[in-house]
């Protein structure tokens, strides 16, 4: 109970820390967007000529100035499936390694994509992070805290420059199934500098010390120093100093400083509270080249909602700014004014106003205006784009062209071949398609799909718009709500006595006036009484936070005891073969259970089975359909052909009949008797080409030929 991340959860004074810690961050964040509101405006003044995006609907116009250009989210357009793979997003997002803007485009944003962050939208960038001035912690252990890692940063700034402002971490990953990149109840968390030479600075004190580590656990002569215009490695380590912040051990035996009994030798030891040293990983990376980019469907998109999305933006921010008490001047309706002075505010095109007003919603209130209208806790969660607020969305670039061809196609009976607004549309026409449903209750299953996406976001605006009502009537005095403000007030005046009853209790004052520490290990005497509690809050602050601490255990404890989903682990439970073993969450607050998960994992397997049973037999019956179908037109085809022409197949069978008759019969001729050829005697017939007549040698079986030419014998 006493890590850092699991505090504020519990505790309710803790949890008002951390809501008055954000309402800060968004005074801060607000006096930045006016700054640059003001920059921009100068840079007109002074003859900048304002930058239009190409991508940007001819209808808008050149901006005003170049904040104004940045802000505009109708520049979204549809990547292919080769430039902008779905899975290709998921695998990168899921990666909790860092990685350059190389890299990024190359895994993400490949080929043709225009939806990047470095072409549009970059007003919507938090100002740390549009400066450069904020590094990526990875993989922190659950036992070290926020102050800690800005302590260690700390460390190794060079004497000149800042030490980081504010340390930022995302909520903790609670195992509540298997799998998993980063380990259980570990987090990510981000520093942010004053500037961006102060984080290079950092980065590169950070550098130097695990070169020296390296040399030092390594071989002497092997040397790894970092050339002069060599970038630095993609992942440093910081080692953290993550020792019990809270200090609870038994060193105080009587409440005053006596010595527990026993201690002999160990008195030393006990006086310091064990070292606890972790490693976690600091990425050299900018966080803006891994913003993610959203494109809106078409209906979303479309410019007959943005004036009604405009006026609920607007009460959204106005509402917001009066409850967290955003300082005067720098909320949305002064900002507003101080871009488009006078009644130039009345002629500026509502999508201005509107995107203007979705950045400061993000930017100062961590909200989401298109995807689910909720505001996160805390930046953490932004940065690391487990809120909705993480992703900004562009609207779809001519949308309504897109629309009116949609609609123009399926008037004219196209059968379904119409242009799908997104991929679950295109998907569910393909569907139904496959089925053989006619092009009717196609067309009518996509616009219920676009009807359902219009709704969905009308049903999340009406429900924040009660929301920030609710947070309305309560004032800007209530920072959560009043059961948990009541109980952070009592834990805080509990924790104030017992910070003075610690002071007064661990003092001694001699009769001189003169005050000594009265902890056994320590004994120091002082001038007075002040000088002492100087002493105790800077040599015993360890022990006073384990003091304090105590205050909190029993609201603590409640609120776990009240708490239906704990964060622990879960429980695996064996469902046999088919399913293995199986995690099951534990709920239930006062007697905390695990479901067995077995039925459930049956029924939805029968569930899936019937399912790919009727698939199946769809898919024969449409194939069946088909094949007749097909033979059908093939017989109608022939059937046409035959009637069109006297064509004769020689493979067709023909009925004739033949008449025999054996009356006359005609025998047939005799064959011709073959003349043999007569052998010419060639000893008493000469011819000029024959072979002359040789006497017959005695002993030879043979004839001995001559032949002779016509001219030799003339």
């Amino acid at each position: 109970l006493d890590d850092p991340w699991s505090r504020p959860r519990l505790s309710p004074l803790e949890t008002l820390r951390a809501a008055r810690r954000e309402r800060k961050r968004a005074d801060d964040e607000s006096n930045e967007f006016k700054k640059e509101i003001l920059q921009s405006l100068e840079d007109m003044n002074s003859g900048v000529i304002p930058k239009k995006d190409p991508d940007c609907a001819e209808y808008l116009g050149p901006p005003k100035c170049n904040f104004v250009a940045a802000c505009r989210l109708g520049v979204g357009t549809k990547p292919t499936a080769g430039n902008y793979s779905a899975h290709q997003q998921r695998e990168y997002y899921d990666r909790q390694e860092a990685e350059n803007e190389t890299d990024m485009q190359h895994n993400v944003l490949q080929g043709e994509d225009r939806n990047r962050i470095e072409r549009h939208a970059k007003s919507h960038l938090h100002s740390f992070i549009k400066s450069e001035a904020c590094v990526k912690i990875m993989d922190v252990p659950p036992n070290a805290s926020d102050e800690q890692l800005a302590r260690t940063l700390a460390e190794h700034c060079p004497p000149s420059k800042e030490v980081p402002v504010e340390v930022w971490s995302d909520a903790v990953r609670v195992p509540l199934r298997d799998g998993g990149s980063m380990d259980p109840y570990h987090r990510t968390s981000y520093a942010v500098f004053a500037s961006s030479a102060a984080k290079d600075a950092a980065l590169e004190g950070l550098h130097k010390a695990n070169e020296e580590a390296h040399r030092n656990h390594h071989h002497r002569g092997d040397d790894r120093r970092r050339r002069k215009g060599d970038a630095l490695p993609r992942i440093l380590d910081l080692d953290v100093d993550c020792t019990d912040v809270y200090g609870r051990r038994e060193v105080d035996s009587d409440g005053r400083g006596a010595a527990p009994p026993a201690s002999g030798k160990k008195k030393d030891a006990d006086a310091k509270l064990p070292g606890k040293r972790c490693t976690a990983f600091v990425s050299t990376s900018l966080l803006a080249s891994s913003q993610p980019v959203s494109v809106l469907s078409a209906a979303i998109s479309s410019r007959g909602r943005i004036s009604r999305d405009k006026e609920d933006a607007t009460v959204l921010a106005g509402i917001l700014d009066e409850v967290r008490e955003i300082r005067g001047g720098s909320r949305l309706a002064d900002l507003l004014r101080l871009l488009y002075p006078g009644n130039e505010l009345r002629s500026v095109d509502d999508e201005d106003i509107l995107d203007i007003s979705i950045a400061y919603l993000r930017r100062v209130h961590l909200f989401s205006f298109y995807n689910g209208c909720t505001a996160a806790e805390n930046v953490g969660n932004v940065l690391s784009f487990s809120h909705p607020a993480g992703t900004i969305h562009l609207r779809l670039r001519d949308a309504d062209d897109i629309l009116a061809k949609s609609a123009e196609e399926k008037g004219n009976g196209a059968g379904g071949t119409g242009v799908a607004e997104d991929g679950a549309d295109a998907e569910m026409a393909e569907e139904k398609e496959g089925e053989g449903a006619d092009a009717e209750g196609e067309t009518n299953n996509v616009n219920v799909a676009k009807d359902m996406l219009v709704t969905r976001l009308n049903d999340s605006i009406a429900r924040a718009l009660e929301h920030v009502k609710v947070l309305a009537e309560r004032g800007p005095s209530c920072l959560i709500d009043e059961e948990t403000d009541a109980a952070a007030q009592n834990i805080d005046a509990a924790e104030q006595t017992a910070r003075q009853e610690w002071i007064e209790n661990h003092g001694i004052l001699d009769e001189d006036g003169r005050a000594r520490c009265s902890f056994h290990f320590c004994r120091k005497l002082f001038k007075d009484k002040a000088f002492l509690h100087k002493h105790l809050l800077k040599k015993h602050s360890d022990q006073l936070r384990a003091e304090c601490a105590k205050c909190h255990d029993g609201p603590m404890m409640a609120a776990w005891d009240s708490d239906q989903c704990r964060p622990v682990p879960p429980v695996l439970i064996d469902c046999g073969s088919k399913f293995g073993l199986v995690p099951s969450p534990v709920t239930g607050s006062d007697r905390p259970a695990a479901d067995d998960p077995e039925p459930a994992l049956w029924a939805e397997e029968q569930e899936r089975m019937a399912e790919e049973e009727r698939r199946h037999r769809e898919r024969e019956a449409a194939a069946r359909a088909a094949e007749e179908e097909e033979r059908r037109r093939r017989e109608a085809a022939n059937a046409g052909e035959k009637r069109k022409s006297n064509f004769v197949d020689p493979d067709d069978m023909v009925e004739e009949k033949v008449e025999l008759s054996f009356v006359e019969v005609v025998a047939p001729p005799p064959k011709k008797k073959k003349k043999k050829k007569k052998w010419r005697d060639w000893n008493h017939d000469p011819s000029p080409m024959s072979p002359l007549p040789m006497p017959r040698s005695h002993g030879s079986e043979g004839w001995i030929i001559r032949i002779i030419c016509e001219d030799e014998r003339s």
